[in-house]
């Protein structure tokens, strides 16, 4: 099952982007600000959402060196293997035998 978000560029620079991710919350962004954080070319990784129920939160990435957009497809696509990879475990223990 897969479900596409709307994101939209707010900001970009050769090592600062600002984006906004439509209809996500802390459960997305505090794992992708972490996975961010592990990158030793990521400066600051940080996402604000101004009010739960009428924003959308807005993710802000500024790098050290390198590309702020490809450092979050990375943090983004690392993120959803090791979910695919929960999800097989789980559903492997359990399932009735």
């Amino acid at each position: 099952m897969s479900e596409e978000r709307e994101i939209r560029i707010l900001e970009r620079s050769s090592r600062e982007l600002r984006v906004e991710i439509v209809g996500e919350d802390h459960t997305l962004l505090a794992p992708l600000m972490s996975r961010l954080l592990e990158n030793e070319d990521v400066d600051i990784a940080t996402y604000s959402i101004k009010h739960k129920l009428m924003s959308n939160p807005v993710l802000y990435v500024k790098m050290k060196r390198g590309d702020a957009l490809e450092a979050v497809l990375s943090a983004a696509t690392a993120l959803a293997a090791e979910y695919d990879e929960f999800l097989a475990r789980y559903k492997s223990a359990a399932a009735i035998v």
